[in-house]
């Protein structure tokens, strides 16, 4: 598995799910049983203030894959607890920087790594266009992400018929490769039957030397 494959295994995006409007007397452990209504909890965090311990009314929350957490944003939010009515969304994804990304900031190699996670490649075939796609869609923003769909799907009949064009092409150095390779043999096969009618020729010429040649002791008249 290329370094690659193994980040888009471990792609923690859109499973990490954060969990507001928390009541401030609110036990650690009601907060994580309420979470685990859902389903198993991988990691937790309750935010807390690093000088004074006071806690900020929110949580991140880890979960084991996607519909988990997104089960989480369906099911756990207006929880009651407390009662306060709990908030939960997934959590927001911010840059290198840890500022969220604008509109015109890169998406980043997190999430490119991720979608394509969700993608269905079948083949190891396509493993080498899915690294260089992956890549290459980091280094674009949302906005240029939006004017890319859009020219796919502008272009669609565009892009089927250079791709029934690109296949003829194929098709026709595949026709010429056997032609040639047919044309290859032909002169084998003619120079090995002129080799052949050399051959008897000079078998030929050999046998009548020997037909007309005089005995010793014959005198000629």
């Amino acid at each position: 598995m290329d370094s690659l494959a193994a980040a888009a295994a471990n792609c923690r995006c859109s499973r990490v799910v954060y969990v507001g409007n928390i009541a401030f007397h609110a036990a650690d452990k009601e907060v994580l049983d309420a979470c685990e209504l859902i389903g198993p909890v991988r990691s937790f965090r309750l935010a807390a203030d690093a000088a004074t311990g006071k806690r900020k009314g929110y949580a991140f929350v880890e979960y084991a894959d996607d519909a988990t957490a997104q089960s989480a944003c369906r099911n756990l939010h207006g929880h009651l607890l407390r009662g306060r009515e709990l908030r939960v969304g997934l959590a927001d994804r911010t840059g290198a920087s840890g500022r969220r990304r604008g509109d015109h900031d890169p998406v980043g190699m997190d999430d490119a790594i991720h979608a394509a996670s969700l993608v269905d490649f079948s083949g190891q075939r396509h493993a080498a266009a899915v690294a260089s796609v992956t890549r290459y869609l980091a280094g674009l923003s949302r906005h240029q992400l939006r004017e890319a769909a859009a020219a796919f799907e502008t272009n669609k009949l565009l892009k089927d018929t250079a791709m029934e064009m690109v296949q003829r092409l194929l098709d026709m150095a595949a026709a010429d490769a056997a032609a040639e390779e047919a044309k290859r043999k032909r002169r084998e096969s003619a120079s090995a039957a002129t080799a052949d009618d050399h051959r008897a020729k000079m078998r030929k010429l050999e046998d009548g030397g020997k037909a007309t040649s005089v005995p010793a002791g014959v005198a000629c008249v």
